[in-house]
């Protein structure tokens, strides 16, 4: 499988049920904050987002966020919704998802991370050997090297979509 493609695409990650976690013996997932949890530079945890969590912990599964932020922007954040966290992970560089499995005590095996982009979250997930899940992000961006991104990405994905509509028919 390619570097770029996700283990699984969804549209939200209210979309990844607790049962399809376990089922893939998730113990752990590394979350993504921008896009993937909140909208883009919010404090705020939408309400389904935070069932979602409080499911999943409640099913056993560890959650740690793994943000390419500035610790002024997730500490009040992780500290608003209880979890630990990991800031300027430099992703797409494996070393944040390196010591986020470290510190949760699992194996790369165990973990799932999850974010909405192919060339940080993606990329740095799959470098570290770990499983991914995509997801479309929230809101756009409105920054120059982000619709950049943006473009180069829908490339890659529209490569996923064909590879998993082939793989469907068989």
């Amino acid at each position: 499988m390619s570097l770029f493609h996700p283990t699984i695409l969804k549209n939200r990650i209210t979309d990844l049920s607790t049962e399809e976690l376990q089922a893939m013996g998730v113990k752990a997932v590394l979350l993504d904050v921008d896009n993937t949890l909140t909208r883009h530079h919010s404090q705020e945890l939408p309400e389904a987002v935070d069932a979602w969590l409080r499911a999943v912990q409640e099913s056993g599964i560890r959650c740690m966020l793994v943000s390419n932020s500035k610790r002024p922007r997730i500490d009040p954040f992780a500290a608003r919704i209880g979890l630990p966290y990991i800031h300027t992970a430099v992703k797409p560089l494996p070393f944040g998802f390196r010591r986020a499995v470290k510190t949760l005590g699992v194996t790369k095996g165990e973990c799932l991370a999850i974010g909405d982009q192919t060339f940080t979250d993606v990329l740095g997930a799959r470098l570290c050997g770990i499983r991914v899940t995509q997801l479309i992000p929230i809101e756009e961006e409105t920054g120059w090297s982000f619709r950049v991104r943006r473009r180069l990405e829908k490339g890659v994905l529209a490569r996923y979509r064909k590879k998993q509509e082939r793989r469907d028919r068989r």
